[in-house]
C-alpha cells in the first residue's frame, strides 16, 4: 500500500467515525438532544415549548471507502477521488495563484536559494511567494499545491531542497546553509 491509499484509507476512517458518532448523538433518547421534555418550564421564553431542537439521525450521504456502516452508501472509488482532486485544481486555477499561505513582510532575494534564477524568481512572486520564511514551512500539501504552477519549473522545490534552503536562509544561518549547500 503505497502513502497516498494509506492517506485516503485514514481519511475514510476518520470520516466514517465522525458520521457515527454524528448519529448516536442524533439517537439520544428522550423528545429533545437535552434530556428535557417538550414543556416551557418558567423559563421566560414564552413559547410554550423548549427552545432546543430535536436532533436526528443524519441522512447516509457521506460515501466511505467499502461502506463498512452502510451498506446503501456508496463505495468511494479511486476514479471518485481523482475527480475531486481535479475539482480543487481547477478551482485553484481559475484564481491564478496557489492556495498557500501569504508572505508577510518585506520579500526576500529569493535568487540566493540554489535552484531558482530570475525567471523562476519572477514566476514565483507572481504566485505570492516571496520570503525564506514563506517557504521554509511548507507542508508536503504546499508543495503540491505550489508545483503545478511552476511549469517547466515542475519538481524543484522537492529536487533542490527549497524549504531546507530556506530554513537556514530564513534564520540567517547562512554558515549552516554554505556547510550544506555550497557558497552563496
Amino acid at each position: 500500500m503505497d502513502g497516498q491509499q494509506l492517506f485516503f484509507l485514514i481519511a475514510a476512517l476518520v470520516i466514517v467515525a465522525m458520521v457515527v458518532i454524528w448519529a448516536l448523538v442524533g439517537r439520544r433518547g428522550g423528545g429533545s438532544a437535552t434530556g428535557h421534555d417538550d414543556h416551557d418550564h418558567g423559563h421566560g421564553h414564552g413559547h410554550g415549548h423548549d427552545d432546543h431542537a430535536t436532533l436526528e439521525a443524519p441522512p447516509a450521504i457521506i460515501a466511505t471507502m467499502g461502506a463498512a456502516l452502510d451498506p446503501t452508501v456508496a463505495p468511494l472509488s479511486t476514479a471518485d477521488v481523482d475527480a475531486a482532486i481535479a475539482a480543487q485544481a481547477q478551482e485553484a486555477s481559475v484564481s491564478g495563484k496557489p492556495r498557500i499561505a501569504a508572505a508577510v513582510g518585506e520579500p526576500n532575494d529569493l535568487r540566493k536559494i540554489k535552484g531558482i534564477g530570475p525567471k523562476l524568481n519572477t514566476l514565483l512572486g507572481e504566485l505570492g511567494v516571496s520570503r525564506y520564511d514563506q517557504i521554509a514551512t511548507w507542508t508536503a500539501a504546499d508543495v503540491a499545491e505550489v508545483d503545478p504552477y511552476l511549469g517547466t519549473f515542475k519538481g524543484r522545490i522537492t529536487r533542490d531542497n527549497w524549504i531546507e534552503q530556506a530554513g537556514f536562509l530564513a534564520k540567517g544561518d547562512i554558515a549552516g546553509f554554505e556547510a550544506k549547500f555550497g557558497k552563496l
